[in-house]
């Protein structure tokens, strides 16, 4: 059961992420989600955070990037896209996981971050408070 929601988390990540890609030249707010197979937040919270992250980003504002922290191999992978956006050493500084850390996608500085643990209603605010760090 925790393997099929730990794959359909992943899924629905990998929708948010290719998704928000169309809209990355775009995009004023790069969110990098860290995450693990292994912590207990990320699998509990994963597939709803995503969701309400989803929901409130229509206007494609936000680009989404995922850094998987599970083990080398998926921490290689995700430095790899990390460094698309400029954010593959600035992200050596934020290691937790089940969190969601907003960047300006022109200076790569920290506008805020937010536990996924959140309810839908916090997620929400943090997004429209990273759309609002820019101003």
């Amino acid at each position: 059961m925790k393997t099929t929601k730990s794959i359909l988390a992943s899924l629905v990540l990998i929708l948010l992420v290719s998704v928000s890609a169309m809209a990355q030249s775009e995009s004023k707010v790069i969110a990098v989600i860290n995450k693990a197979e292994w912590c207990s937040v990320c699998q509990q919270n994963d597939q709803r955070a995503m969701a309400a992250f989803m929901e409130n980003n229509k206007d494609m504002a936000i680009q989404f990037v995922a850094n998987d922290l599970t083990n080398e191999e998926t921490k290689k992978k995700s430095a790899a896209e990390l460094k698309k956006f400029g954010l593959d050493k600035t992200m050596e500084n934020y290691k937790g996981t089940g969190v969601a850390y907003f960047f300006n996608s022109g200076t790569g500085a920290l506008i805020s971050q937010v536990s996924v643990a959140k309810t839908d209603q916090e997620l929400a605010e943090a997004l429209l408070t990273a759309k609002r760090g820019l101003n």
